[in-house]
């Protein structure tokens, strides 16, 4: 099965938008990845209005060693994402968004059991209109990994990033268990989580959630526009050959906000994808919560 148990030897990016770095320990490191989803959305303002999100999102990274054994890398990589809307949402004033993170990082293995990494984490995140120095923003992460097993592997990463939506505490724990030669469970809670069963040898399907809290300045008054969720998701996928595999998922939203605030009116403070406090007050009609289908094609390495 495509399923198997080490800490991978360097970190994917995958471009989820609370960070590029998921973490996964699923038996695989992911250097690249391309994805689309699609979000049909419903906006009620007056009567029902329906319309569209696409969001493309283009990934890699890289590790760069340092040392002969390999135990020591720099991490080099960036992200690439765009969400474009389409249809009639009157009130809801925004076409499309661009974020782009670049990613410098280090990793250390300092034990055989024990692996060490710090990744700087700045980002461009606007409409592109008007771009000044005001649209990048700044934050870091530190992760430690724990090989418990040669089954089981935990995670803890904490870190912070500035976002226009207030200050962003990053605190995720992680897991990876494979439970059996088909089962598997693994990711950073609260963000990602999923079960995976190997159904054939070139097959998975599983559940995931996947949670997502950033933000874009907007040129229009110097606004902001924050998109966040949680989907709860089922999936499936394939490896198209050794290295490149595709995965469709389709979920449902149980936590869906695009909104647009004032510059100043913001969150308190933000764990992960929770906010902390008074809530801001957003601008536009209220965004249903609904389905969403994504598909990705990545390319993994798998770890020894």
């Amino acid at each position: 099965m495509k399923f198997t148990a080490r800490v991978p030897r360097f970190v994917p990016l995958l471009g989820l938008g609370l960070l590029p770095l998921a973490g996964h320990a699923q038996g695989y490191a992911e250097g690249v990845g391309l994805s689309y989803e699609v979000l049909p959305l419903t906006l009620r303002n007056a009567g029902e209005y329906r319309f569209r999100a696409d969001v493309f999102r283009a990934s890699v990274v890289a590790p760069v060693a340092v040392a002969a054994d390999s135990s020591r890398s720099l991490l080099v990589g960036a992200s690439l994402e765009a969400l474009k809307f389409s249809g009639s949402r009157p009130g809801f004033a925004v076409d499309d968004v661009y974020g782009i993170s670049p990613v410098l990082g280090y990793r250390a293995r300092v034990s055989p059991r024990v692996e060490l990494t710090a990744l700087a984490l700045p980002a461009l995140n606007s409409d592109l209109r008007e771009v000044r120095g005001a649209d990048v923003t700044w934050g870091g992460v530190l992760r430690a990994a724990y090989q418990a097993s040669p089954r089981r592997a935990y995670r803890l990463t904490v870190g912070y990033r500035q976002q226009f939506y207030g200050p962003q505490y990053v605190l995720l724990l992680g897991v990876d268990w494979r439970l059996g030669p088909r089962w598997r469970v693994f990711g950073d809670l609260p963000t990602t989580f999923n079960v995976g069963y190997a159904v054939a040898e070139r097959v998975n399907v599983g559940f995931n959630l996947n949670g997502i809290n950033t933000a874009y300045r907007l040129r229009e008054q110097d606004r902001y526009f924050q998109y966040q969720q949680g989907h709860y998701g089922l999936f499936a996928e394939t490896y198209l050959s050794a290295h490149w595999a595709l995965r469709a998922t389709a979920a449902y939203a149980v936590t869906r906000r695009l909104d647009v605030f004032e510059k100043d009116d913001q969150w308190p403070a933000t764990i992960d994808y929770i906010g902390l406090g008074k809530e801001p007050t957003p601008l536009n009609p209220a965004i249903e919560k609904g389905l969403a289908f994504r598909l990705v094609l990545s390319y993994r390495v798998p770890t020894p």
